[in-house]
């Protein structure tokens, strides 16, 4: 029996959105900083790839300022009613700064924070581990920079043999029994469906996961064991014998070190961009299969209140 989720429902759902189109910015987008936060977080760190900064919605909201060098300040939010994603706009619209809401909810609180709308459309779709929200925002957030997404959800449609193929390969490497803790090490390349990826699993399984950069790792991670310790070194095309030297240390130490590679997903232009999306739908998928092998039950079981007011806004 197969751990897998079924992913066709996904691919259906993507197959028949609308295209989506960028949307008119009222004024260049000069310096951006992105910020969001838990999956939108993840969804904003692909503007990375254009060279903007993505942020916690926090590092804004809760200081009071925006960083030096930014012109815009985009906030991204599914729902447009995270908490402080919207302040964090405030913070900049009052700081006299250009702001851009990327939402599926246009008439939303973090679309009336801001200057210009992107939006995303929600995907019609029933998920135990939800993927869909992040894979339009991401996708959002690339037309926001200037990438011309409209073909984006059909391509990565057509791609998905290739992600459960990657996911598939993925869960077969997993340990039988449940690490106490994962690592997911990942280079620039595939840092957004990394950090998607750590989130999926901690939803999926409860266990602590983290996102390390690649030579982050290879400085201190040797220090961890000799408890059970799962390291995902998700890599795309750079620095692979970096990521074999350092899996010969750690399992060294006692880890448990496997390599998830991730390439030629997805064809044509602007591949390496919808190959990060490709491989965080992937990383949905294996959250939900890990939780099914180690038998931990998402979300906690029902333990977790998952009416989110905390991170709400509340006036």
């Amino acid at each position: 029996m197969s751990l897998m989720p079924d992913l066709g429902a996904f691919g259906t759902a993507l197959a028949g959105i609308a295209p989506l189109t960028p949307a008119p910015l009222s004024a260049p987008l000069g310096r951006a900083v992105l910020v969001g936060s838990g999956d939108s977080l993840a969804s904003a760190l692909v503007a990375a790839r254009f060279g903007h900064r993505a942020l916690s919605s926090g590092d804004l909201t809760w200081t009071g300022s925006v960083p030096p060098g930014c012109d815009t300040v985009v906030g991204v939010s599914h729902s447009g009613t995270s908490g402080a994603t919207v302040r964090a706009l405030r913070v900049a619209r009052g700081a006299g700064l250009h702001t851009v809401a990327v939402t599926s909810r246009p008439d939303s609180p973090l679309a009336e924070a801001a200057a210009d709308v992107q939006p995303v459309p929600a995907l019609p779709v029933t998920e135990t581990v939800p993927c869909a929200g992040h894979v339009m925002l991401a996708l959002g957030v690339a037309a926001v920079c200037g990438l011309d997404v409209k073909p984006a959800p059909e391509r990565l449609a057509a791609a998905l043999p290739r992600i459960r193929a990657l996911a598939e390969h993925a869960v077969a490497e997993l340990p039988e029994e449940a690490p106490h803790a994962i690592s997911i090490l990942s280079l620039p390349e595939l840092r957004s469906a990394a950090d998607f990826w750590s989130l999926k699993l901690i939803e999926a399984t409860g266990i602590a996961a983290r996102v390390v950069p690649l030579e982050e790792s290879g400085h201190v991670d040797y220090f961890i064991g000799p408890q059970r310790h799962l390291t995902l070194a998700l890599a795309g095309t750079a620095g692979l014998a970096r990521f074999d030297r350092l899996a010969e240390a750690l399992v060294g130490t006692g880890q448990v070190v496997r390599r998830i590679t991730v390439r030629d997903i997805v064809d044509g232009d602007d591949a390496e961009v919808l190959t990060d999306v490709a491989a965080a739908i992937a990383g949905a998928a294996v959250a939900h299969a890990a939780a099914t092998r180690w038998e931990r039950r998402p979300f906690r079981g029902g333990a977790v209140n998952m009416d989110a007011r905390h991170i709400k806004l509340d006036d």
